[in-house]
């Protein structure tokens, strides 16, 4: 499956897009954030790592297809940027619909640059039951 990407400027410019087709169960928008190669990799919270563009298509289809409307809270931890590449450690604080709120998840996005611009690489999530819920960042709300 080839797409065209948007040329998205900045990698926080592409995570937002990630958390808010997330929050729109949006497949099409979610995979324009990811880059258009196949060393790309996601590992969902307590899953193994899925490598390759359509084994990751495949994971975020089945997830978004679920249509469970969530929100997330973001609070940055770390950021290492290099001039292509940029690593983001941070909380993923998540309400679902149904007004729970889930165990807060650590994250690590990673984002390269090319010629189309910043995308996905990788991103991984996993439970974190011991990070407290007061100090986050509604970036997309």
């Amino acid at each position: 499956m080839q797409m065209t990407l948007p040329p998205f400027t900045s990698a926080e410019e592409a995570e937002m897009a990630f958390y808010r087709a997330f929050e729109a169960n949006d497949l099409e928008a979610m995979m324009a954030v990811w880059d258009d190669a196949e060393d790309i990799v996601c590992i969902h919270p307590m899953g193994p790592a899925l490598n390759g563009r359509s084994t990751v298509i495949d994971s975020w289809r089945e997830i978004l297809s679920g249509g469970v409307a969530m929100r997330f809270s973001l609070e940055k931890v770390q950021i290492y940027t290099t001039d292509n590449l940029s690593i983001h450690l941070l909380n993923e604080h998540i309400d679902v619909a149904s007004g729970n709120r889930v165990a807060p998840m650590s994250a690590t996005n990673i984002f390269r640059l090319s010629a189309q611009g910043w995308h996905m690489v990788s991103h991984h999530a996993s439970p974190n039951p011991g990070t407290q819920t007061a100090k986050t960042n509604p970036l997309l709300h």
